[in-house]
């Protein structure tokens, strides 16, 4: 039997539903890593960073870098 297809990519699709100020913080959190990345990160972007250091993971940048 193959492995299951989310086994093969290196990334899991999880939906989350936030509320308005929660989507807008992460927004404005877009913006101010803009200096830093040199670039807008999406919205999954700024998610993925956020839960890698509250779990205590080395955050990696991102193929689109």
């Amino acid at each position: 039997m193959p492995p299951h297809p989310e086994i093969l990519m290196d990334r899991m699709q999880i939906n989350v539903r936030l509320d308005a100020e929660l989507a807008t913080r992460i927004d404005e959190k877009r913006t101010q890593l803009q200096k830093e990345l040199g670039r807008i990160p999406t919205r999954s972007e700024v998610v993925r960073m956020a839960l890698e250091r509250f779990l205590g993971k080395e955050p990696r940048r991102s193929r689109n870098a």
